[in-house]
């Protein structure tokens, strides 16, 4: 299985978790994310390399992992691998960057994490039920 929102979002932090490949993978995500706020702009790209590498092995896991989609199952818009980057910048943000932000700009940061969280976990959901399938993308 999928790990579910709230462990990825404590892998995001850094907080022991299960062994998967998903939470190693989203772990270093959230650390390169924060590595690349502080970065020259010569490691930026290395960086983002790095990103690509994580957010291919995580879709290749879910592509052997997961059950096969119905032949009618809709696709979605992005990877899971994707999917998993985007909630990593948010969190970095949310946990790092935003640490000194006023209130109001903290909760819409909040919201908009929470929102991301909950489409991941319809997104695995739709996946481990057959009725979603992911695109093949390359990075």
């Amino acid at each position: 299985m999928l790990p579910g929102r709230d462990v990825l979002l404590a892998a995001f932090r850094g907080l022991p978790h299960d062994d998967h490949p998903i939470l190693h993978a989203a772990g270093e995500l959230a650390l390169l994310h924060q590595l690349r706020v502080r970065a020259p702009l010569s490691e930026a790209e290395r960086i983002d390399r790095r990103r690509a590498q994580l957010m291919r092995s995580i879709d290749r896991w879910v592509i052997l992992a997961a059950p096969v989609p119905h032949a009618a199952a809709d696709e979605h818009c992005e990877t899971l691998g994707g999917l998993v980057d985007r909630l990593a910048a948010h969190c970095s943000q949310a946990f790092v960057a935003l640490a000194g932000a006023p209130e109001s700009v903290h909760r819409d940061e909040w919201v908009r994490l929470d929102d991301l969280a909950d489409s991941y976990e319809r997104l695995i959901d739709d996946l481990w039920s057959g009725i979603r399938s992911l695109p093949a993308n390359t990075y």
